[in-house]
């Protein structure tokens, strides 16, 4: 049997049990997250130190990465450990109700109430419960997209929406930043006129993962090579909006090449415009269609 041995006496503990700080780095869910499924639904049982540090095994990591998959097929979290203590389901798919859909319309109906502390409750909830790339990817930007429109009372609603979130987002940045202690990355607008929502959520993102993300906005290209150079960053994230066209972002990613070969990932609507770029360009420039996939690929990038 394995003996566990005080944190404060042995960072590595036992043979390979990891705190949560690293299982959350190696998954992508927030430590915050792990403890809400422990507490709330048992889906983890770590280990403790008789300090009452959590360790957990491969197994766990395995044991989490699966419930990932679940909540990307829609299975709400409460109804996860259930499907897995379900051996005899075989390979034979569940019936699923998309628990994204449902929190959609839950989050719909408070903002066409305007009703803050509903709204706020909400998101604080499924932030608490759900890997915010997730979040992202399947709720908010679909959402933010629904409100699109000049409609009477859809801007309004947008941007009662957009306030409450960002103002949740911005502080929680805050808290995740203190215990981000990765690599730089940065993340810049490829458009001077990028929503600052999209962004935010991108950059919560990467500080869950305790990647050490800024996200400054718009710079032009030669002032984007000076700033990465300030800030030591490994990694340069552009967010593309509508407004980007192919020139543009030649333009832009041929100066930076001319002077840097550090990784250029690219998000949003400019995806669609790399098989435009030229061949040389293209190679240097790893396109992602959503914030998942962003996570995925700086990981793949600092692990060489």
């Amino acid at each position: 049997m394995n003996r566990v041995v005080d944190l404060e006496v042995d960072e590595a503990l036992v043979e390979d049990r990891l705190p949560i700080r690293e299982i959350s780095r190696e998954t992508g869910v927030n430590t915050v997250t792990l403890r809400a499924w422990e507490r709330r639904y048992g889906l983890l049982i770590p280990q403790r130190t008789t300090k009452g540090h959590r360790l957990y095994s491969r197994a766990d990591i395995e044991r989490v990465k699966e419930i990932q998959l679940w909540l990307g097929r829609g299975l709400a979290i409460s109804k996860v450990k259930a499907l897995l203590a379900d051996e005899q389901r075989g390979e034979s798919m569940p019936q699923i109700d998309s628990i994204w859909l449902e929190l959609a319309q839950q989050i719909q109906t408070a903002i066409t109430a305007f009703n803050r502390n509903q709204l706020e409750r909400l998101i604080e909830d499924t932030f608490a419960l759900y890997p915010s790339p997730m979040i992202a990817d399947y709720l908010l930007l679909p959402l933010l997209v629904d409100l699109q429109g000049d409609e009477p009372g859809r801007p309004m609603r947008r941007a009662f929406f957009t306030a409450v979130l960002q103002e949740y987002v911005q502080a929680s940045q805050n808290r995740q930043r203190q215990a981000a202690n990765g690599e730089k990355i940065l993340v810049l607008s490829a458009t001077p006129d990028e929503e600052l929502l999209v962004p935010l959520l991108l950059t919560y993102g990467l500080l869950v993962n305790q990647h050490n993300a800024d996200y400054l906005g718009y710079l032009g290209a030669k002032e984007s090579l000076l700033c990465a150079e300030a800030f030591k960053a490994k990694i340069l994230v552009i967010m593309g909006g509508e407004a980007v066209n192919t020139s543009e972002l030649q333009l832009h990613l041929s100066l930076w090449r001319s002077f840097s070969a550090m990784p250029v990932v690219l998000v949003g609507n400019a995806v669609r415009l790399v098989p435009a770029l030229s061949p040389e360009l293209a190679t240097g420039v790893r396109p992602c269609d959503n914030q998942q996939q962003v996570l995925v690929t700086i990981n793949q990038l600092l692990k060489g």
